[in-house]
């Protein structure tokens, strides 16, 4: 027996009525005749009519793909804006979303923090200089809009802050000791579906007296630092360079003693991956991720012509090999990789003058220029709402 499909109509489908009514689809049944093609067309027509505003479309799509600057300006385009932006809901969602680097927080050896905007008319931060928080500070480290600071002086204090909200916290104090030139790694992974945005600090620890490296790990969870069981013996030079590069688990830090340390934040294991040299000065390298894969940046600089060797995979193998010209006012000198903030834009240091290089374009920008002499340390930085405690708690008012 064949099975027909017709659509089933009622009588009151086709009567004329006013826009406020709302129609549902047809219903399909196997039961008769199939209808003619013109039927199933004139069945979008019974679709729920609704009026949307381009308003409640852009505040449910595009506000929370914008960064933390732009969204305070909106914040005056109605009342209902202003509280959507202001809810704890909203800044995690900006936070997951958001991810675009905005700018570089750089430092030089005894003076305040400064910052290099990538785009002044959207990611300015209001205090580039910090002073909101209670002690003078070094930029350490940064991930999602959450920026790690330790204080100046003997006694180590480690700050947890958003420079847009100026929210800040003060962790304990650490159980081994870190000095001044802690490898310390900020980890913060928001997720759209967990609304507790936790983070961690991971440090590797060097003892003055025995060629060790230790792992002391800080959780926002339990608000508490502990030492790993697992210790690394394996290195001969204890140095480590940039702090370290966080990606998809495993925290990376660039050693001295040409190679780079791997750490395993889930298993905690560490593993020894081979460093690319090729006879350029240790320091001037950089880990990064490039089509979501970690790589090594090492460029080299002589007269007005930057090489940058760009080494990937477990192995480090060289992958590609760019030549740029680029005049910085002197014929060779410093020249440090900052890393990709895209797939198609590297940040270079020349000198005092930080620069972006579009690949795809083959095209130099001036970034902006350091006045107090050649910066040691840059931290990128993403402009978000990103809560230093959980945004919940926050908004109950249970912490002050």
């Amino acid at each position: 027996m064949e099975d027909d499909f017709r659509l089933l109509e009622d009588a009151d489908d086709f009567e004329e009525d006013s826009d406020d009514i709302s129609y549902e689809l047809p219903v399909i049944s196997c039961k008769s005749k199939a209808k003619s093609i013109k039927d199933y067309a004139e069945a979008a027509g019974y679709a729920v009519r609704k009026e949307v505003l381009l308003e409640d479309v852009l505040k449910d799509h595009a506000l929370h793909l914008l960064p933390a600057k732009a969204l305070f300006r909106f914040k005056t385009v109605s009342r209902g804006w202003d509280r959507w932006i202001s809810s704890p809901l909203f800044a995690h969602r900006q936070t997951t979303y958001f991810s675009n680097i905005s700018g570089l927080f750089h430092q030089v050896d005894g003076r305040i923090p400064s910052f290099i905007l990538f785009d002044p008319d959207a990611c300015d931060v209001p205090v580039p200089s910090l002073n909101f928080l209670p002690d003078h500070v070094y930029v350490k480290t940064s991930s999602k809009g959450l920026l790690c600071c330790q204080s100046v002086g003997e006694n180590v204090s480690y700050y947890i802050c958003n420079p847009v909200t100026k929210e800040w916290k003060k962790l304990p104090e650490p159980t081994l000791y870190h000095g001044a030139e802690a490898a310390i790694v900020l980890v913060f992974e928001p997720n759209l579906v967990n609304f507790n945005e936790s983070y961690e600090l991971v440090c590797a620890v060097t003892s003055p007296d025995h060629p060790v490296v230790y792992f002391e790990i800080y959780s926002s969870r339990s608000s508490s630092w502990r030492v790993s069981d697992t210790v690394c013996c394996e290195l001969d030079g204890l140095e480590f360079h940039n702090g370290g590069y966080y990606l998809k688990g495993v925290v990376y830090w660039e050693s001295s003693s040409g190679v780079i340390l791997a750490f395993d934040l889930k298993d905690e294991e560490y593993d020894i991956l081979p460093r690319p040299a090729n006879g350029v000065q240790y320091g001037n390298g950089t880990l990064t991720v490039r089509h979501g894969e970690l790589c090594y940046i090492l460029p080299c600089y002589q007269d007005n012509v930057c090489t940058i060797y760009i080494y990937g995979n477990m192995d480090m193998s060289l992958k590609s090999v760019i030549n740029l010209s680029y005049d910085a006012g002197i014929t060779s000198g410093v020249c440090r990789a900052l890393g990709f903030i895209s797939d198609n834009i590297l940040i270079l240091a020349l000198g005092m003058k930080v620069i972006s290089y579009h690949v795809r374009e083959d095209r130099v920008v001036l970034v902006g220029t350091s006045k107090e002499g050649p910066c040691p340390k840059y931290v990128p930085y993403v402009n978000s709402l990103a809560s230093v405690r959980h945004p919940l708690i926050r908004d109950r008012g249970l912490i002050f």
